[in-house]
């Protein structure tokens, strides 16, 4: 319904009456006005593509696209070697994240392909040593999965990269699916003439001091370097936002034509940048995909980037849908259990099978904790209870408002009162392998407290209490274990 009012709205010159909306596109005659706004605003909840003025006269705020300020990147290199028995081993990762010109974080691995690999490969002693104590293939794989996010890929043939990355990553039925900037796209687009092998062609062409010793290290100085290099040249073309330059790189690109769907750029322009899961339906309303996102803008809009090497689980996608519906949550874990159970209940046809794996190989040591995550409310905050055993508790808190006797209560029933024999279904189960999953992978990054080393309830009740009335606790790092 909120894209026939989008639709309508948009083929209105000025902004039209909540009466008028009503009665055309919502087909009700003769409501009253107050009851004609609470009918729309029913229908576009969540949706930041409406305004209403003071007069009560509805429009729609159209955007432009994502501003390269506004986009986050992450610059990728990767260290790969050829063996008789094995192509494209990859032996170092780095990686740094920007954000309007600024670094918010960086990634270096070392990677430890095994022992008979190393043997056979003439290292220099110190590298031989690093690399001995690197993490296995797929722990690798998977931290620069998790440390990218939604950001946008950028690297010399990015492509490449990426397709390495999903060969490991397919094993744990993950995958890469980031938007990516290709160096060396961009340089035929931008700079024709200039013969490229490597991204030290390139180097030299702007005359970019080029560091011999090629570890990943120094080709993502050499990146970030050419990158901004770029990003000028395309600003002289005119082209601004992420969209533009996404759909530029590429010399034969695929456009996708908006008027078959019930949505056009406009609408996934208003998405929010807000952790959150996704549903797309097809003509008949049928579920055919669901997904989670920790930017629910950056996801689904990289449906719709032009790249000429779209996987084909897109191309499905894109073949199906004519409606897309969002939800916006408080967290990424709440996105991640919301979609598991609407996988369950929707079953839709291009999702892939989720696996189930032994808790023993994927998870660490802690199994009896709270986890303290954002909610969706602002000034809110989201309890995870998990006891292993049992099944998992959510409670939502207001900032200042809490029921610490609710919270009690809840301790009481998870902690502190023993329950035996307790059989939980196998959706209850697939939710803890996600919450503690989920928490191996980010623990260094998040707030929650031990329940193994905490005394008593009112122990814990104090740490809650402390930490949720502190007027920095929403940007405070908390761990109690």
């Amino acid at each position: 319904m909120r894209d026939k009012i989008y639709a309508y709205l948009s083929m209105q010159r000025d902004g039209i009456s909540g009466k008028e909306l009503v009665e055309q596109v919502l087909k009700i005659k003769g409501a009253p006005v107050n009851v004609c706004k609470k009918l729309i605003q029913t229908a576009i909840t969540g949706d930041s593509r409406f305004a209403v003025d003071k007069q009560g006269y509805w429009r729609t705020i159209e955007r432009k696209g994502t501003s390269f300020l506004d986009a986050e990147f992450v610059f990728l290199s990767l260290l790969s070697i050829d063996t008789v028995d094995k192509p494209r081993i990859i032996l170092e990762i780095s990686a740094q994240k920007i954000r309007n010109n600024k670094i918010l974080d960086q990634l270096h691995l070392l990677v430890n392909p095994g022992s008979s690999v190393i043997t056979t490969l003439n290292f220099p002693g110190y590298l031989a040593q690093e690399i001995k104590g690197g993490l296995t293939t797929e722990k690798a794989a998977r931290s620069l999965f998790h440390f990218s996010g939604d950001a946008v890929l950028v690297g010399y043939d990015v492509q490449s990269s990426i397709h390495q990355l999903n060969m490991i990553l397919s094993t744990l039925h993950e995958g890469v699916e980031n938007a990516s900037l290709c160096l060396k796209c961009l340089t035929k687009k931008l700079i024709p003439d200039l013969q490229v092998r490597s991204l030290d062609d390139i180097a030299a062409y702007f005359k970019t001091p080029v560091v011999d010793n090629r570890r990943t290290e120094n080709e993502i100085s050499l990146i970030a370097e050419i990158f901004y290099r770029y990003r000028e040249l395309l600003r002289e073309r005119g082209l601004n936002t992420l969209e533009e330059v996404l759909e530029f790189q590429y010399p034969d690109i695929h456009y996708v034509d908006f008027t078959k769907y019930a949505f056009d750029k406009s609408f996934l322009w208003a998405i929010p940048q807000r952790p959150g899961i996704y549903t797309m339906k097809d003509k008949n309303g049928e579920v055919i995909y669901v997904g989670k996102a920790k930017n629910l803008n950056s996801r689904v809009s990289s449906y719709f980037w032009n790249t000429a090497d779209r996987l084909q689980k897109i191309t499905n996608v894109l073949q199906n849908i004519y409606t897309i519906e969002y939800e916006i949550t408080g967290s990424e874990l709440a996105a991640m259990l919301r979609e598991y159970r609407l996988i369950k209940q929707y079953q839709p046809k291009l999702n892939q099978q989720i696996e189930v794996h032994e808790r023993a190989a994927r998870y660490g040591n802690l199994k009896n904790f709270i986890l303290i995550l954002p909610s969706l409310a602002e000034e809110a905050f989201e309890l995870f209870f998990i006891k292993e055993g049992c099944p998992l508790q959510r409670y939502e808190i207001l900032k200042g408002v809490v029921n610490f006797s609710e919270i009690g209560r809840i301790l009481d029933k998870m902690y502190y009162n023993a329950l035996s024999g307790f059989q939980y279904s196998n959706i209850e189960m697939g939710e803890i392998d996600i919450v503690l999953s989920w928490v191996e992978i980010n623990k260094d990054q998040i707030n929650y407290i031990n329940m193994d080393v905490i005394p008593d309830k009112d122990a814990c009740l104090k740490l809650l209490k402390d930490y949720i009335q502190d007027e920095e606790a929403l940007r405070k790092h908390f761990r109690f274990s």
